[in-house]
């Protein structure tokens, strides 16, 4: 098999210079090299093309209809590698600022303002990528994370942001007799016979809770996975098992006819504060020194006050 090998960029790069000037002398001297060089770059050139690209006369050189083509492409290409090597150099003189969050707190909080905080500062480099579960600060080099969870990281610097308040719920059909999965659910203690949906994050909030209600089972043989909030909700409205939803999101299916509170409509943390998750910051060690964080986390708090589920916790 026959493999083509893409020409030195040296030998393109005299080829154009060559062509442009019309004359092997003028490119030889604007290169700081011999004619002979220049002849002999583009006489390899043209072997390694099997193509004519420069006609040559006694009184100088013109480019041949296939020098023309090629003059285009390689021009287009030279250009392409000179922004590049300017627009690397500028982002090496940006301010740099890496973000990890949630998914949710992504599309439904940060991303939508994000825009306006880029067009105050053209000057900063804003790199946000999101993951489910907590990031390695360290490997990824982060400034700051948001994410689901209790506080329970060990970093000096973390403030709650947005509470997350749970509902238990289920689909009504789950507790009709001709249900393929009823079971009686009036009390706490039925809960054990009950599939629990949950997200991987979420199982431990499910043993949290059953053991706040004195719930004598063992979580990992009830549960059902699931990738996210979304897919949680949409599981327990098809009668798949017992789900703890968002309260405005339970609320909402709740008003629909989609889901009941079988227990009771009580928040989890009516039972006990503790076990109310959030969205929380998390901030590298040396984050106070960096006044680009600082100045995005002012920008960050100044809207996000007025979110209905806002938290008003102090950095621990």
């Amino acid at each position: 098999m026959n493999i083509q090998r893409t020409p030195p960029l040296r030998s393109l790069h005299i080829f154009a210079v060559a062509a442009e000037l019309g004359s092997f002398k003028q490119a030889a001297e604007q290169l700081c090299v011999t004619p002979q060089a220049v002849s002999l770059q583009i006489k390899s050139l043209e072997e390694q093309l099997q193509l004519t690209l420069f006609i040559r006369h006694p009184s100088g050189i013109e480019l041949s209809a296939a020098g023309e083509q090629l003059l285009d492409y390689v021009r287009r290409g030279i250009d392409l590698i000179d922004r590049g090597i300017k627009e690397v150099k500028q982002q090496q003189h940006r301010p740099l600022l890496r973000i990890s969050t949630s998914p949710w707190f992504a599309v439904n909080c940060l991303l939508p303002k994000l825009p306006e905080y880029e067009a105050l500062h053209p000057e900063l480099d804003i790199r946000i990528t999101t993951t489910v579960p907590f990031p390695d600060f360290a490997a990824e080099r982060l400034d700051l994370a948001i994410q689901w969870g209790f506080g329970q990281w060990p970093f000096s610097h973390k403030q709650l942001l947005i509470t997350d308040d749970k509902l238990l719920v289920c689909a009504p059909d789950l507790l009709q007799p001709d249900s393929s999965y009823y079971k009686t659910l009036q009390h706490k203690d039925d809960l054990s016979q009950h599939r629990l949906l949950c997200t991987p994050l979420s199982v431990e909030l499910w043993r949290k809770l059953l053991n706040t209600l004195g719930v004598d089972t063992v979580v990992e043989r009830q549960v059902l996975t699931l990738d996210s909030h979304a897919g949680l909700l949409e599981a327990a409205k098809r009668g798949l098992g017992v789900a703890l939803i968002s309260v405005p999101d339970a609320r909402d299916a709740i008003t629909q006819g989609d889901l009941i509170a079988p227990l009771g409509d009580r928040a989890i943390s009516e039972l006990n504060p503790g076990l109310m998750p959030g969205y929380w910051l998390v901030q590298k060690e040396d984050a106070h020194k960096h006044p680009q964080i600082q100045d995005f986390l002012r920008w960050m708090h100044s809207w996000l006050q007025h979110h209905p589920r806002a938290a008003r916790a102090s950095l621990t």
